[in-house]
C-alpha cells in the first residue's frame, strides 16, 4: 500500500523548485499599427458574437463572447482600449458597455479619493 498525500488549499507542485504556473507573462503584447492586438482569442470569430441582441440567442451570444475574452491572453489591453476610447457597444474585454461605465466610474472615484487623501 502506497501512502497518499493529500494538499488541501495550495497550488502548485508536490517539489518547492517547481511551480506550478508561470509567475508572469511570458511575452509582452502590444497593438498593431492598425489599432488590432495580435494574439486575440477573438481573431476569425465571428464578430456578431460580441454584439449580442435582447432575444434568447443573444444570451447565448453574449455568455460565449464572455468565454472568449476569459481565455484571451490580451484581454485586459482589449479592455484598456475600450476604456480609453469609451467603447458604447458589444462585449469588449470580457465587460459589456454598463460594465463598463461602472468601472470607469469606480476609478474615477478611487483616483479622487486617492488625490483628496494625499491632500489633507
Amino acid at each position: 500500500m502506497s501512502a497518499r498525500i493529500v494538499r488541501r488549499g495550495v497550488r502548485g507542485t508536490l517539489l518547492p523548485t517547481l511551480t506550478g504556473r508561470p509567475a508572469g507573462r511570458l511575452v509582452d503584447f502590444v497593438p498593431a499599427p492598425d489599432g488590432g492586438l495580435p494574439g486575440a482569442a477573438c481573431t476569425g470569430v465571428d464578430p456578431d458574437l460580441f454584439f449580442p441582441s435582447d432575444d434568447e440567442a443573444g444570451e447565448f451570444s453574449e455568455r460565449r463572447a464572455r468565454q472568449i475574452c476569459a481565455g484571451c491572453p490580451v484581454r485586459e489591453m482589449c479592455l484598456a482600449l475600450a476604456l480609453k476610447r469609451s467603447e458604447p457597444h458589444g462585449i469588449v474585454g470580457g465587460l459589456d458597455p454598463a460594465e463598463r461605465r461602472a468601472l470607469t466610474r469606480r476609478r474615477y472615484r478611487e483616483t479622487a479619493a486617492r488625490k483628496k487623501k494625499g491632500a489633507a
